[in-house]
C-alpha cells in the first residue's frame, strides 16, 4: 500500500486552507503501530492487489479504507510519496466540508471501534509468533 500527497484548492484551482496535505504526521520512522493513532491515513491511496485480495474488506460507506490500511499496516510498511500527485477542490456544499456533530461523532466512533479490532488482531498475532 502506498499513500500519496494532495492539495485542497477552490473551484478556481487556487490553494486553500489547509494547502498541502501529506500526513507527515505519520512516518516510517514512526513505526506501523503509529497509524493506529491518527484518525486516516489519507489520500490518494494505491494498493497491492494480491494483497488486498487477501483481506476481508468492511462492507461499510464509511472507513472501510481506514481499516484496509490498518489491516496492511499490521504485518506490511506502508509507503509514503511525498510530492503532490491531485489537487483536491472544495466548494460550498461539500459533503465533507461541513458534517453536522452528529454525523462526525458517528464517524469517529466507527474509526475508534476499528483500531480496537485492530489492536486486539495485533496483540493476538503477538502471542502467537511467541
Amino acid at each position: 500500500m502506498v499513500v500519496g500527497t494532495y492539495m485542497m484548492t477552490n473551484f478556481n484551482m487556487e490553494m486553500i486552507a489547509p494547502g498541502i496535505i501529506d500526513h507527515k504526521e505519520w512516518t516510517p520512522e514512526n513505526g506501523r503501530n503509529n497509524a493506529l493513532r491518527i484518525n486516516g491515513l489519507g489520500a490518494p491511496r494505491a494498493f497491492y492487489t494480491p494483497v488486498l485480495r487477501e483481506i476481508n474488506v468492511p462492507n461499510t460507506s464509511y472507513g472501510e479504507d481506514y481499516a484496509l490500511g490498518l489491516n496492511i499496516s499490521r504485518e506490511h510498511q506502508i509507503g509514503r510519496i511525498y510530492e503532490v500527485l491531485y489537487h483536491c477542490r472544495r466548494w460550498d456544499g461539500n459533503s465533507d466540508a461541513a458534517l453536522d456533530i452528529v454525523k462526525m461523532n458517528a464517524h469517529n466512533t466507527y474509526k475508534d471501534r476499528i483500531r480496537t479490532w485492530e489492536l486486539q488482531a495485533r496483540i493476538t498475532l503477538n502471542k502467537n509468533k511467541r
